[in-house]
């Protein structure tokens, strides 16, 4: 079934919109909630949190790419939950990879960067220019949070060359982050 066709079955609010938007993209928001959460119990629980979400959402939101819409949602949710199984314990498994940034926030703190929504335009921006293979893997990295080595397999490079293509792309972007005032 097409995304178009989902999201009408969430305006008719069929359940049987759930059953199919699990369906299509359960597996991709599992393994999201996954790479954050490094628990598998917690994953389930977050992708039917998830599921909530997006029909607590449809209507009367319309998102124009359900995956991308779904994927937030579920990403947020994780991240939610991250911050609350680390209060207070700073557990390192569940730590995102944010130590890679070092030295890219200058006077601001990663957090606050990543939370700024026109630096996150900026970000869109410097990213659209990239070529599809080092976008998907700063994307991979960063968004889906997936280790080196599943992103090496899944792309078909070397762990070493996913570490050096990062590497190359963090500087790229802490330079167009610098001439964009950052």
């Amino acid at each position: 079934m097409d995304d178009s066709n989902i999201i009408d079955l969430f305006f008719d609010r069929s359940e049987e919109a759930i059953r199919q938007l699990q369906s299509k993209y359960g597996g991709l928001c599992r393994r999201l909630a996954l790479n954050l959460l490094h628990d598998e119990t917690e994953a389930e629980d977050c992708l039917n949190d998830a599921l909530l979400g997006v029909w607590n959402a449809i209507p009367p939101a319309r998102p124009r790419v359900l995956s991308a819409f779904v994927c937030r949602v579920t990403r947020n949710l994780a991240l939610r939950r991250l911050d609350y199984l680390n209060a207070g314990k700073r557990d390192r498994s569940r730590t995102l990879y944010l130590d890679e940034w070092d030295g890219l926030a200058s006077n601001h703190g990663v957090e606050q960067l990543l939370d700024d929504k026109a630096l996150g335009e900026c970000i869109n921006g410097f990213l659209g220019g990239l070529p599809s293979g080092e976008r998907r893997v700063f994307v991979l990295r960063y968004w889906y949070n997936s280790s080196i080595r599943d992103i090496a397999a899944t792309c078909g490079y070397s762990q070493s060359k996913v570490e050096s293509m990062l590497h190359r792309t963090r500087k790229k972007l802490k330079r167009h982050l610098e001439e964009m005032g950052y």
